[in-house]
C-alpha cells in the first residue's frame, strides 16, 4: 500500500515550514517556546473585543492579544459557537457571540492561554484546558536528534524518482510550525529481504501540536521506497500509537522512544524470518472463514465484523499476498486503516493488525 502523510505534508506547506536538518528544525521550535508565555483563566471572565478586523483577547491587565486563526477557533468551540460560521461575520459580530457563550458558562472551568510575546505584542496561539499537558516540538525534536544518533536519518526521495523540475522534491521530511510538527525518518541501511527485488526499509513518522491540535504519534512501518513526491510505497505491518496531551506524556512518550529503538536494534533477520512465516500461515480457505477466525481470536479488542471484512478486501495480492494468509491480512488491515478518516479507528486497526501477526493458527 502507499502512505500519503509525508506527501500531504511536502505538497502544502510553505517554504518557512520546510527544514534540511532536525537541529535546524529544534532551533526554530525552540524560539516559539522561547518567546511563549502560559497564563491560567477562567473561561467565563475571557472576553474579546474586534479592532482592525481582527479579534484580540483583552485579559486583566488590559493588554490586548491579536487572537490566532486556531485559538479563535478553540474560543468558539468553548463558547459552543460554531467557529466557521463566525469566521464568515464581521470581526464585531463574532466577537459578541463568542464573549455570549464563554459568560454563560457556570462551571467554573480553568483555561490554559498560550501566548507569543514579540516586542511588547501578543499572540494568542492557543486556549487549552487546564488538564492539558504541552509537550512542546522541540521537546520532540530532542528525542529525534537521539535518535539520528542511534542510526535513524530523515527521509529523502530514491533517487530514481527525484523531480529535475522541482528542487523541492529532493528535500527532507522535516516540518514544523509555530503550532505542528512532522519528522519522517528511516533505516534506510538495514534492508530487509522479503523475497522481492529490492526489500524493505523501516520507517518512522512522529508529529505533534503544542497547541491542542493533536494528540503525540508515532507510526512504525516498513516500507520499499520513496517517490518525488514524497509517497511512501509498499507500505506494510504499520503500527501507530497515539499519546493524548494529558497527564504522564513525557514518561509514555520517552518509553514509546525506547520501543522503536528495539525496533531499529532488532535483527533484519527476525524480521525476514518472520514475514516468511506469515507469508506461510494459511488462516482459511475462504473470506467468511478467514474474517470469523480472526473476529473469534480478537474478540473483546474492538474490531467489527465489518472492518475485519474491509481489511480483507483491501488486500492487493501483487503488494501484500494471499489475503487468506496472516502476512496478506495483515497488510490489508493496514491499507484499510489508511482509508479510515478517523484517527481512533485507525490506530484500532493498525493495533488489531500487530496482533494478527502475534497470534498463532
Amino acid at each position: 500500500m502507499e502512505l500519503m502523510r509525508a506527501h500531504y505534508q511536502w505538497a502544502n506547506r510553505p517554504s518557512d515550514e520546510r527544514f534540511a536538518s532536525i537541529a535546524d528544525m529544534r532551533t526554530q521550535c525552540f524560539a516559539y517556546a522561547e518567546h511563549a508565555a502560559v497564563a491560567p483563566a477562567k473561561w467565563n471572565q475571557l472576553r474579546v473585543e474586534a479592532a482592525d478586523g481582527d479579534l484580540r483577547l483583552v485579559g486583566k491587565q488590559n493588554v490586548p492579544a491579536v487572537v490566532s486563526h486556531w485559538a479563535m477557533g478553540q474560543l468558539s468551540s468553548r463558547a459552543n459557537a460554531p467557529a466557521n460560521y463566525l469566521r464568515t461575520l464581521p470581526a464585531t459580530l463574532a466577537a459578541q457571540n463568542i464573549n455570549y457563550g464563554l459568560a454563560k458558562r457556570d462551571d467554573g472551568a480553568d483555561a490554559q492561554l498560550l501566548f507569543h510575546q514579540n516586542n511588547g505584542s501578543l499572540l494568542l496561539r492557543a486556549a487549552t484546558g487546564k488538564v492539558y499537558e504541552r509537550v512542546w516540538n522541540y521537546e520532540v525534536c530532542d528525542h529525534l536528534l537521539a535518535l539520528e544518533e542511534a542510526g535513524w536519518t530523515p527521509a529523502m526521495p530514491d533517487s530514481r524518482y527525484v523531480i529535475a523540475s522541482d528542487p523541492t522534491s529532493n528535500t527532507p521530511d522535516l516540518y514544523a510550525s509555530d503550532h505542528d510538527m512532522f519528522a519522517f525518518l528511516i533505516a534506510s541501511d538495514r534492508v530487509i529481504d522479503d523475497g522481492s527485488e529490492g526489500g524493505l526499509s523501516r520507517g518512522l513518522i512522529v508529529d505533534n501540536s503544542e497547541v491542542g491540535g493533536g494528540s503525540l504519534g508515532l507510526m512504525s512501518f516498513l516500507y520499499r521506497y520513496v517517490c518525488g513526491n514524497h509517497i511512501i510505497w509498499g507500505v506494510s505491518d504499520a503500527v501507530e500509537v497515539r499519546i493524548p496531551h494529558v497527564g504522564s506524556i513525557r514518561d509514555k512518550f520517552a518509553e514509546t522512544q525506547l520501543i522503536v529503538q528495539r525496533y531499529m536494534d532488532g535483527s533484519a533477520r527476525d524480521d525476514e524470518q518472520r514475514i516468511q512465516e506469515t507469508r506461510r500461515v494459511m488462516i482459511a480457505k475462504t473470506r467468511d472463514e478467514v474474517v470469523s477466525a480472526l473476529f473469534a481470536k480478537l474478540r473483546g479488542k474492538g474490531l467489527t465484523r465489518k472492518a475485519l471484512e474491509a481489511g480483507y478486501d483491501a488486500v492487493d495480492p501483487e503488494q501484500d499476498g494471499d489475503p487468506r494468509t496472516q502476512w496478506g491480512i495483515v497488510n490489508g488491515l493496514t491499507r484499510a486503516s489508511q482509508a479510515t478518516p478517523y484517527a481512533d479507528e485507525r490506530a484500532q486497526m493498525d493495533r488489531a493488525a500487530g496482533r494478527v501477526m502475534q497470534i498463532a493458527f
